[in-house]
C-alpha cells in the first residue's frame, strides 16, 4: 500500500465517522427528547389511572373478594380501563389469561409508581397484585380485552424498546466505515498504482507498455489520464524509432562514399596512371560526405532552437534571389522557371532559414520535374487571414499517395525519386525551418500532374 492510499483512507475513514458521529448523536437527542415528553405524561397517567386501581383496592379491603368481582365484571361493559387482580400463582380473579411478561412488569411499576398498582392482602388470605392496563400507559399497550375471559391472551408491546449497548451501533459503524474507507481507498489508489507500473516499465525501455487497457472498467478522469499516458508514450516511441532510422540512415549515407572512396583509393594503387579520375571522384564523394553532414548539422541545430537573428526580409527579393541562383541548374535540364509575386511585402524572420527553406523545394522540385517542362514560383498575400502563401509547384511523377505522411522526415526517398542524387533532408529541414516563424508547409499531388509544396507564413 503507497501513501496515497493510506491518504485516501484516512481522509473516507474520518469522513465516514464524522458522519456516523453526528447522524447517531441526533438520533441519540432525539430518544432522549421523546423519553422526556413520555416522563412528563406519566404524571397525568398516574392521575388518570389511580381512581381506578385506588377503587379497586378499597373494595377488595373492605367488601371482599366476591365484591369485587362483581365490580370487575361490571366494567367490562364500559370504556373504562381495564382493572386485573392477580394472586400469587399468576390468576387473575376473573380468569383472564394475563401473560407473565405484563405481571412483571406491573410488579416492577409497582416500586416506582405505587399509586397505579397496588398489592392487596384480601379477606381469603391471597394476595392480590391489582393493576389497571390500557392503550395510553407508558410502560405497556393493549389494543382490546376480553369481556368474558375468553379469547385471545392479552399481548403487550413495549412503546419504546430498550436501545441496545452503546458499543454495538459504536462498534458496527466503526467496522462499516472501515470496510467502505479501505475499498473507496483501494478503487482510487489502483489506477494509480497501474500508472506507476507503467512508468517503471517505460523507464525499463519497454515502449510497447500501455495503461488503458488495464483501466477498461473505467470511465473518470483516471482514465483519460491512462489514455493520455498511451498517447504519450506512442509519440515516445514514434521519436525513439525515427531517432533510430536516422542514425541508421547516416551511417549508411556515409558508408557509401567511404566505400567508394577506398575503392577509388585501391584503384589508384593498381592504376597510376588513372590518378586525375580517381582523385576527382574522391573529391566528389567527399563532397558528398561533406553536403550530408552540413545538412545533419542544419537540422540539428533547426531541432536544438539555434536558428540566429530576427530581422526584417523583403519576401519578393528573397525569392527572385533564390529563383535567379536556381536557373543555373533548371537550364541544365532544359527547364524553366515561373515567378508570380504580390505586392510588397515585409515579414521579421530570419533570413538564412526562409532562404534555405525555399531553396531546397524549389531545387527539390527542379530536381525532380520532367525535363522540357516548367516550375513555377508565386507568392500571394492573403487579405483577410494575414498571411502570405508561396506555392512551388512541378510537373514531375509526384509522390505516391501512401508516401505523402512520410516525405518531410528525414532521409525520405520516394519511390519515384532518383536515390543518387537526394539525400532526403532537404523537405525535413524545410519544414522545421517554416515552423520556426510558426508558419505551415504541406504537400500534395497535382490532379493535372506533378507535385505542390504550399508554404503559410503569418504577416505580422
Amino acid at each position: 500500500m503507497g501513501k496515497l492510499f493510506w491518504k485516501f483512507f484516512l481522509v473516507f475513514w474520518l469522513a465516514f465517522l464524522t458522519i456516523g458521529g453526528g447522524m447517531g448523536t441526533a438520533v441519540w437527542l432525539q430518544r432522549n427528547a421523546m423519553t422526556d415528553a413520555e416522563r412528563k405524561s406519566e404524571t397525568s397517567i398516574d392521575i388518570y389511572a389511580e381512581p381506578f386501581v385506588s377503587a379497586a383496592s378499597q373494595i377488595l379491603q373492605k367488601g371482599g373478594v366476591d365484591v369485587l368481582n362483581d365490580f370487575l365484571k361490571e366494567t367490562l361493559n364500559t370504556p373504562a380501563p381495564r382493572v386485573f387482580a392477580v394472586d400469587d400463582q399468576g390468576k387473575d380473579l376473573l380468569n383472564r389469561e394475563v401473560p407473565p411478561e405484563i405481571i412483571e412488569q406491573a410488579e416492577a411499576l409497582l416500586a416506582k409508581n405505587p399509586k397505579i398498582v397496588r398489592r392487596i392482602l384480601a379477606d381469603n388470605g391471597l394476595t392480590y397484585l391489582v393493576f389497571a392496563l390500557f392503550p395510553e400507559h407508558a410502560l405497556t399497550k393493549a389494543s382490546s380485552y376480553p369481556p368474558d375471559g375468553n379469547g385471545s391472551p392479552i399481548k403487550l408491546k413495549h412503546k419504546y424498546p430498550e436501545p441496545p449497548p452503546i458499543w454495538l451501533p459504536v462498534l458496527l459503524g466503526f467496522i462499516v466505515s472501515l470496510m467502505f474507507s479501505g475499498m473507496l481507498a483501494w478503487y482510487l489508489a489502483k489506477p494509480i498504482r497501474q500508472l506507476r507500473s507503467a512508468f517503471d516499465s517505460v523507464a525499463k525501455g519497454d515502449l510497447d507498455t500501455r495503461a488503458a487497457q488495464t483501466m477498461r472498467e473505467r470511465r473518470d478522469e483516471l482514465s483519460d489520464l491512462g489514455k493520455n499516458f498511451d498517447d504519450m508514450v506512442s509519440k515516445i516511441q514514434v521519436l525513439v524509432d525515427a531517432q533510430q532510422r536516422l542514425l541508421h540512415d547516416v551511417s549508411h549515407e556515409l558508408r557509401s562514399p567511404l566505400a567508394r572512396i577506398q575503392a577509388a583509393i585501391g584503384l589508384a594503387y593498381q592504376q597510376p596512371d588513372k590518378m586525375p579520375l580517381t582523385l576527382e571522384r574522391i573529391e566528389k564523394e567527399s563532397q558528398r560526405m561533406n553536403d550530408l553532414v552540413g545538412e545533419l548539422l542544419a537540422l540539428s541545430r533547426l531541432e536544438a532552437g539555434v536558428i540566429g537573428k530576427l530581422e526584417v526580409i523583403d519576401i519578393n527579393e528573397l525569392i527572385a534571389e533564390i529563383v535567379e541562383d536556381a536557373r543555373l541548374e533548371a537550364d541544365s535540364k532544359n527547364v524553366s522557371i515561373k515567378l508570380t509575386t504580390t505586392e510588397e511585402v515585409f515579414i521579421k524572420g530570419f533570413y538564412g532559414l526562409l532562404n534555405r527553406a525555399i531553396e531546397n523545394v524549389l531545387r527539390n522540385a527542379i530536381k525532380h520535374t520532367r525535363s522540357n517542362s516548367e516550375v513555377t514560383v508565386s507568392a500571394n498575400l492573403g487579405v483577410s487571414d494575414h498571411q502570405l502563401y508561396i506555392d512551388i509547384t512541378d510537373q514531375g511523377p509526384g509522390v505516391a499517395e501512401n508516401e505523402l505522411s512520410a516525405i518531410f522526415e528525414p532521409f525520405f526517398r520516394g519511390s519515384n525519386s532518383q536515390k543518387s542524387q537526394s539525400i532526403g533532408l532537404g523537405l525535413a529541414i524545410a519544414q522545421k525551418a517554416i515552423e520556426a516563424h510558426n508558419g505551415k508547409i504541406s504537400a500534395c499531388n497535382r490532379k493535372e500532374g506533378g507535385f505542390r509544396v504550399k508554404i503559410n507564413l503569418p504577416i505580422p
